[in-house]
C-alpha cells in the first residue's frame, strides 16, 4: 500500500483518479484550490483534501514530507482556456508549480512522480496532415499552454538526470462527468447533459483530422496505471484512444443513446483554440497494457444516465 499524493484531484481526471487509487487499497491525499468537492467526497469519502497551491513550495514540502507520501500523481494546472488570456500566469503555475511538485518529491525521497502534460504541448504545424504521431514525433507548441507544459517536459530531463523517477502522460481530451464549463473537454459534457436532460445544443467544430476523447474515468486509471507502474521503461506516454471520430461521427455516437437529440453544427471552435495533432498511444499498450473499463460509447451511456436521473444537479 503507498501514500499518494494527487494535486488537483477534485478536478475531471483527478477525482476519479483518488477513487481508482482508494480503491486498489492505498491512501490519498489531495492538494486543490478548494477544501470541498461533493462529487468526490461521493465517491472517495475517505481521501483527505488539503486546501493549498503547487506555488506554496513550503506547503508542498509538508503535505509531501508529513503524510510519508512515497507516489506524486500531479494534475494540478491553469488550463488552457484561461492560458490564452493570462499567459504569465500560465507559465508561473504549470512551470514554477511543477518546479515544486519535483523539488519536493527530490527532497523526501518520493519513490515516483507521474504528472500530466498535454497533446497542446506537441502542437500542429502547417505541414501537419493528420497522422497518428507517437512520443518521438518533433514538438511545436502553438499556445501558451502547450508552451508551459513542454518547458516542463525538458525540465523532466533535468530532474530525471537528479535521479528523480518521472512518469509523463500526455492526456486526450476527457470527458465525463464533472464539469460542465470552463474547459476543452466540458464543451462535449455540456452537450451530452442537453441531450440527456432534452436541451439543444451547437457542437464546436473541432479539426479536420478528428477528435481523439476518452472518457474522463478511463483516462484517470491510465493515469494511476502509469503512476503505479514497474520501474524502468519510458517516461512520456501518449495516451492511447480509439480511432479518432469526425465530429458528424461524434454526434451520430451520442445520438445512438440518445436518438432525439438536437445537435447542430457551430463553425466556431472552442475557445478559439488551436487544433491538436492525432496521436498513437502504442507505447503505453505496449509498454504498460492499458485496457479502458468504458469506452467512448459506454461513457456517454453513463452520462445521460446519470443526468436523466440529476437533472438539475451542476457538477
Amino acid at each position: 500500500m503507498s501514500n499518494i499524493l494527487v494535486t488537483g484531484g477534485t478536478g475531471n481526471i483527478g477525482m476519479y483518479a483518488v477513487a481508482e487509487f482508494m480503491r486498489r487499497g492505498h491512501d490519498v491525499v489531495v492538494l486543490d484550490r478548494v477544501s470541498a468537492s461533493p462529487i468526490l467526497e461521493s465517491i472517495a469519502p475517505m481521501a483527505r483534501i488539503i486546501k493549498g497551491d503547487i506555488l506554496d513550495a513550503n506547503q508542498l514540502f509538508d503535505i509531501v514530507q508529513s503524510n510519508g507520501i512515497d507516489h506524486i500523481l500531479h494534475l494540478a494546472a491553469f488550463l488552457g482556456p484561461e492560458s490564452s488570456t493570462d499567459p504569465i500566469k500560465a507559465m508561473n503555475v504549470n512551470c514554477q508549480g511543477t518546479a515544486n511538485v519535483f523539488d519536493a518529491a527530490l527532497r523526501h525521497g518520493v519513490k515516483r512522480v507521474c504528472w500530466s502534460s498535454s497533446i497542446a504541448a506537441v502542437g500542429v504545424m502547417p505541414d501537419y496532415d493528420g497522422r497518428l504521431v507517437d512520443e518521438t514525433y518533433r514538438v511545436g507548441p502553438t499556445t501558451p499552454y502547450g508552451a508551459s507544459k513542454y518547458f516542463c517536459e525538458l525540465m523532466t530531463d533535468t530532474y530525471l538526470a537528479k535521479g528523480l523517477d518521472i512518469k509523463c502522460v500526455r492526456p486526450a481530451f476527457a470527458f465525463g462527468l464533472g464539469k460542465l464549463s470552463g474547459s476543452w473537454g466540458a464543451n462535449y459534457n455540456r452537450i451530452i447533459y442537453n441531450a440527456a436532460t432534452g436541451s439543444a445544443s451547437r457542437f464546436p467544430a473541432w479539426s479536420k483530422n478528428g477528435l481523439q476523447i476518452i472518457y474522463n474515468k478511463d483516462q484517470a486509471k491510465f493515469c494511476v496505471d502509469v503512476t503505479l507502474s514497474e520501474t524502468g521503461g519510458s517516461w512520456l506516454y501518449n495516451t492511447p484512444t480509439e480511432p479518432p471520430f469526425s465530429e458528424d461521427e461524434f454526434i451520430a455516437l451520442i445520438k445512438t443513446v440518445v436518438p432525439d437529440a438536437v445537435i447542430t453544427r457551430d463553425p466556431a471552435a472552442p475557445f478559439g483554440s488551436a487544433f491538436p495533432p492525432n496521436v498513437d498511444g502504442g507505447r503505453a499498450l505496449r509498454e504498460l497494457g492499458f485496457k479502458p473499463d468504458y469506452g467512448v460509447k459506454a461513457g456517454i451511456a453513463e452520462m445521460v444516465d446519470y443526468y436523466r436521473t440529476h437533472p438539475d444537479q451542476d457538477l
